[in-house]
């Protein structure tokens, strides 16, 4: 039995590289220390330990990199570091990534003469419970092993918690316990995710094929089908049935965009016309593992009669609900129940006319004498963009931009947008890198968002990655300017307001100016700077041949906007209509 003796320590070190992590976030402290060095001293471990900047860089890293691999850890310290990064995993928890938190907390015995004595030991504050207890807000399990007795029990528990439900779990261990003696793991972890029922989900494919019979159907592909790796069903439905699909702004690449079926990204409001247009007029939509979140509908209402959303959960048919159905179960049902039932095959372009054609044609946007748009932008970086490439755009006007960008390969698209975390982006970058290192990160980031997390350019440029960083630099931050007071972005149209604080960018959104392509002088890189088309041009033919990181600062004006978000140029904003009454204004 001796022999069978392993340290807590290494008890998690195998779990993990059981479910093939091959890569630990985190920042040290001498909580987590021992767990760390256990990883470093053995010359055949599968994961490499990565010491980032900051709590909430490492969590962004993780989110990302479990988006692509299906399972992250990061690893902190007590308290001060516990409690940053917490905004990351509530991301994770948000969009339903598979992270575990390690969270190292002090010894028993400083647990003790804290509560005897009164005693803080460092980044404690007083309530042994106080780190869980905040986490347990943000993970569907949470565990605090204290002894080595039932530590293989509490950490298989929350390890299976992560597979169970794809959603981020805590555990934390007293300092003391990583070195102490337990049996070595014997059980498998569990395998899959939640079973639904089945005869519900073959129901509900029944009620939605009835409801589908002669009319003109979509498909609406969400992020689900990515997270729990649905692709082959997805399109096996595709194809057999011949409809035609949009996807969710979050739901971007979850196949490749090069299928002939799939007729853009349908983003409510900010959707491109057409595709809204063409949303609206089908009979019948059906939502699959599509989130109804804000970013993804932009203020419009898909609650109605013709609406399916089908979920891990469940499925919402018009105004009733199907529970308890799995949606693999529900895509393999569908696609036998509308293969014998006659609905239309509806077509959202013309015959014979791409969604390749609605492009603006890139060329018209490359004359010398332009300055660079958000729009100019996104037009030339489309024919950019490769499937060497995985695009990770940030929140707010970079992401609306970046939606038209087409995507070659599936899971090419990393995005935060439903949490919405500014500055998500750049960090995120590191996890794409380590997920995938046979692709290269392209990132756009506004220079607000940059701003918070610019220090991940530091680590990646540790690990010799060779991500390209596009700050978008309008000198403002403008998605919350235009959330709240959109006239300074009307242009001609723009009204005089008595009160001059509703004519102009209010002060607290202006950003401090940065000489962004410089930075690369502290973290390494090479640096460019543009301002003009012909100056974009000349930097996108050098950047294939450039190995290393890159920032490209890209000088904007002050109230441009993306075409995906002027329809909001239309409405009141929140600071123009006296609050709570509905807002019935519209431009002269």
């Amino acid at each position: 039995m001796a022999d069978n003796q392993i340290t807590v320590a290494k008890y998690l070190q195998i779990r993990l590289e059981q479910m093939g992590l091959t890569h630990l976030f985190g920042i040290a402290g001498n909580y987590t220390a021992p767990f760390l060095n256990t990883i470093i001293e053995d010359k055949d471990s599968k994961i490499a330990v990565v010491n980032d900047t900051n709590e909430i860089n490492a969590g962004h890293c993780a989110d990302a990199y479990a988006r692509l691999k299906g399972f992250s850890a990061v690893a902190v310290t007590y308290g001060v570091g516990a409690f940053t990064l917490l905004n990351s995993v509530a991301g994770s928890y948000v969009e339903h990534c598979p992270v575990l938190v390690i969270n190292g907390a002090p010894t028993s015995s400083d647990q003790l003469k804290n509560i005897a004595q009164g005693l803080l030991s460092s980044h404690m504050t007083g309530d042994m419970y106080s780190n869980i207890n905040v986490y347990q807000n943000v993970t569907v399990a949470a565990q605090q092993v204290t002894s080595c007795i039932d530590a293989p029990y509490k950490i298989d528990a929350v390890l299976d918690a992560c597979i169970l439900y794809g959603k981020p779990v805590y555990l934390e261990v007293f300092e003391d316990v990583w070195r102490m003696k337990c049996h070595a793991p014997v059980a498998p972890l569990i395998q899959g995710a939640l079973k639904g029922c089945a005869e519900n989900a073959q129901k509900a494919a029944n009620h939605v094929a009835a409801l589908a019979k002669g009319k003109k159907i979509i498909f609406w592909g969400g992020i689900e089908i990515q997270r729990y790796k649905l692709q082959k069903e997805f399109l096996e439905l595709i194809e057999a049935t011949g409809v035609e699909f949009v996807t969710s702004i979050l739901g971007k690449s979850i196949v490749s965009e090069d299928h002939p079926k799939f007729k853009g990204v349908f983003n409510g409001n900010a959707s491109p016309k057409d595709v809204q247009e063409r949303f609206k007029l089908a009979d019948l939509k059906i939502g699959l593992g599509v989130w109804t979140t804000g970013k993804n509908l932009g203020g419009f209402d898909v609650w109605t009669d013709s609406t399916v959303l089908a979920s891990h959960t469940g499925v919402r048919i018009g105004a009733g609900y199907e529970p308890n159905v799995s949606l693999k179960d529900f895509l393999v049902f569908l696609k036998e129940a509308l293969v014998k039932t006659k609905a239309q095959v509806y077509h959202m372009y013309p015959a014979g006319l791409s969604n390749a054609q609605f492009v603006v044609n890139a060329a018209e946007a490359e004359i010398n004498a332009q300055p660079v748009t958000y729009d100019r932008f996104f037009s030339r970086i489309n024919s950019f963009i490769t499937k060497e490439h995985v695009v990770v755009a940030d929140a707010g006007f970079p992401l609306l931009g970046a939606q038209g960008i087409h995507i070659a390969e599936a899971n090419g698209f990393v995005a935060q947008a439903s949490w919405l975390s500014i500055g998500y982006s750049v960090p995120a970058a590191t996890g794409v890198k380590c997920a995938r290192p046979d692709k290269r990160a392209v990132v756009f980031v506004g220079d607000g968002a940059f701003q918070e997390t610019c220090q991940a350019i530091s680590t990646q440029n540790k690990l010799g990655h060779n991500t390209i960083v596009f700050v978008l630099d309008n000198e403002i931050y403008g998605i919350e300017q235009m959330l709240v007071n959109p006239n300074p972005f009307r242009g001609e149209g723009k009204i005089a307001y008595e009160q001059q604080d509703l004519n102009n960018v209010y002060p607290y959104n202006e950003t401090h100016p940065w000489k962004y392509a410089k930075l690369v002088d502290v973290f390494g890189g090479k640096g460019f700077e543009v301002t003009y088309m012909h100056e974009l041009e000349e930097v996108l033919t050098q950047l294939p041949d450039i190995a290393i990181n890159v920032i490209v600062h890209v000088h904007l004006p002050k109230t441009d906007i993306p075409e995906a978000i002027a329809y909001k140029n239309n409405k009141a904003g929140e600071d123009e209509v006296p609050y709570p009454k509905e807002p019935k204004w519209t431009l002269c």
